[in-house]
Formats: structure tokens, C-alpha cells, sequence
């Protein structure tokens, strides 16, 4: 059965920079984010929030066909904070984390509002999304990754966890 291998994290600390990597490395990636406006895969735009509220259903289907389309020889790369595929179709989930001062600037050089740096940022302190994976699928399925070193050793990490 063919898999995929979630790249997570709070928006900034590193999910698609490292899924870039390991294109180059003959992986295959997905930006869920992409995915979502390009197929259409969400309800509305949330102006408060200033993001897609996203059809999780849909957006199974569409990883789901995507997995089983994989054509690469490594497990299909999903990146993005908001994948949920069921436990059989995942391989590994990274969790990537940063310290809350690298997280800040990461978001305000994105331009993001101060409403949603904050919220990012009470997101990571309240570990959101390593929660929300532990409890989805577990120790055995779970690494978490710091992106506070370089580009180059979080890749070293990511490629360790990949191969062992």
C-alpha cells in the first residue's frame, strides 16, 4: 500500500523548506495549502482569520487519490498543518517546532498581521498540532523536529528519520 509522510507544524517553522529539500532529493510533495485553493477544497475564506476554512473530507479524498497516484519510490510528502489521513496511509508524521522568538520573526517577515502571529504563536506554546498528531497517530508514527538549527542540520534530522 502505498503512504504518504506528513511534514506539520505551526505556519513558519520550516514544513515546506524542507519538503523543497527533498524534492530535489526525488521526492514527491504536496502543499496542502496550494492543493486547498487550487481544487477548491474549502467552505469559505474566513476574513477575521485570514484563512480557508477546509473541507476535511474533500481534502482526504484528494490526498487519498494522490497517495495512490504517487509514481516516486518514497512515500508522497504532505505539507501542511492540517492533514489528517487515517493512520494506514501515513508512513511518518514530522512534527517541526520553534522557539516562539524564531516563530515571531519567521511570521513577520511573512507579513502576517499581528492577530495571526499571535495566534500562531499561542498555537506553538500550546502544542497544537503535536497534540493533535500524538493523539491521531501515536508514538510509533510521530517524530517532532526543532527548526531553530540551520536549514542544513534540520534536513540532516528530517533525511536520519526518513532512513532509520
Amino acid at each position: 500500500m502505498k503512504k504518504a509522510l506528513i511534514l506539520t507544524g505551526t505556519p513558519g517553522t520550516g514544513k515546506t523548506t524542507i519538503a523543497d529539500l527533498l524534492v530535489e532529493k526525488g521526492y514527491r510533495a504536496v502543499n496542502i495549502g496550494e492543493l486547498v485553493k487550487e481544487k477548491k477544497l474549502f467552505d469559505f475564506f474566513d476574513e477575521e482569520r485570514e484563512s480557508y476554512v477546509i473541507d476535511d473530507d474533500e481534502l482526504n479524498n484528494a490526498l487519498t487519490d494522490l497517495i495512490e497516484e504517487n509514481t516516486s519510490s518514497h512515500d508522497l510528502i504532505i505539507d501542511g498543518h492540517v492533514a489528517r489521513l487515517p493512520p494506514q496511509l501515513v508512513s511518518k508524521c514530522i512534527v517541526f517546532r520553534c522557539s516562539i522568538r524564531n516563530l515571531r520573526q519567521r511570521l513577520v517577515l511573512r507579513g502576517y498581521t499581528d492577530s495571526k502571529i499571535d495566534e500562531n504563536v499561542e498555537a506553538e506554546i500550546m502544542e497544537v498540532i503535536y497534540t493533535d498528531m500524538m493523539q491521531l497517530y501515536g508514538k510509533d508514527l510521530v517524530r517532532v523536529v526543532s527548526t531553530d538549527a540551520s536549514i542544513e542540520e534540520t534536513f540532516v534530522e528530517v533525511l536520519s528519520i526518513l532512513t532509520g
